[in-house]
């Protein structure tokens, strides 16, 4: 069977024609810098507004013209000063390679999430939609990362899912089951532990319960000797 994410959003240009970039990096980083991510206006042929955040050695510009979604969301905002002190911007590295990820339009301790390439210059993606950011974890050949978001369920548990992305050619990865059953993505399940058993296979563990119901988790957590279930993904592109 074959999952793809729902909340996925290609993002490009309003003009194809645009030299804008999505994300711009500026490895150079001034002794007194803004810790707060801040909105700047470029004043070229037109002007144009960025979001700057300052990282530990380096600065991101996201542009708000080449990002609709985000644009569209400081404008519904009373406060855009606010909403984008608010937001956080993680890299998210590995030897060959960093991808950026958006934490923004918080509510709580749920928020969106939209993932960067800076080798990519027209291209992002909407990875997550009103959830939590949980980690990250790299393939061993550091080719893909999976990324692991949760939603609240109880106290014990949250209901959890997860993104891959192919790094090298910068796309998003279906998650295809072809012997369990696939519906514990999607926010259906608590995933105990995400492992990579290869570069292309990743396996979850889920409790070993018929349904993720509360009062069949709360009882799960009570035994002395938890049994789990693997459930085995392989990740393609389509």
């Amino acid at each position: 069977m074959k999952w793809i994410p729902l909340l996925i959003l290609l993002l490009f240009s309003g003009c194809s024609s645009s030299d804008t970039a999505i994300i711009e990096k500026i490895d150079t980083v001034p002794d007194e810098i803004e810790k707060n991510p801040i909105l700047v206006e470029q004043q070229e042929e037109k002007s144009e507004e960025f979001i700057e955040f300052s990282l530990e050695d380096e600065q991101i510009l996201i542009s708000l013209k080449m990002v609709p979604i985000l644009s569209e969301y400081l404008k519904g905002v009373s406060n855009r000063k606010q909403a984008i002190n608010k937001m956080h911007l993680q890299r998210i590295s590995a030897e060959s390679h960093a991808i950026y990820l958006l934490e923004f339009s918080c509510v709580k301790d749920s928020c969106s999430y939209l993932l960067f390439y800076p080798t990519n210059e027209k291209l992002a993606y909407l990875v997550a939609d009103i959830v939590k950011f949980n980690d990250f974890i790299f393939s061993p050949d550091e080719s893909k990362v999976v990324l692991h978001f949760n939603r609240f369920h109880s106290i014990e548990s949250n209901l959890d899912t997860v993104v891959a992305v192919d790094l090298e050619s910068w796309k998003l990865l279906s998650l295809n089951n072809e012997t369990g059953n696939d519906t514990i993505l999607n926010y259906r399940w608590p995933f105990l532990s995400i492992e990579w058993l290869d570069n292309e296979n990743i396996t979850i563990a889920t409790p070993d319960i018929i349904e993720p119901t509360l009062e069949l988790l709360t009882a799960w957590h009570e035994f002395d000797d938890r049994l789990t279930i693997d459930t085995i993904f392989s990740l393609t592109s389509d």
